[in-house]
């Protein structure tokens, strides 16, 4: 909530590190957590949408050569 007041939520995004190059003691399962834990802190859909991937494919869209 913190950084989303500071830079807005068109600037979040989650980084999982889940690209199967490292094993970790955790796996994506515990995922939906954070979009709950969002909307207990009081996000709105949009943003966490944005937050949860949204961002990131706006980014690439935006400045990947076509």
């Amino acid at each position: 909530r913190y950084v989303a007041g500071l830079i807005g939520a068109e600037h979040l995004a989650l980084g999982s590190d889940f690209d199967g190059a490292v094993t970790t003691p955790f796996d994506t399962t515990g995922l939906p957590l954070i979009t709950e834990a969002m909307l207990t802190a009081g996000f709105l859909q949009p943003d966490i949408e944005m937050a949860m991937g949204g961002n990131q494919i706006r980014l690439l869209l935006e400045n990947l050569p076509d």
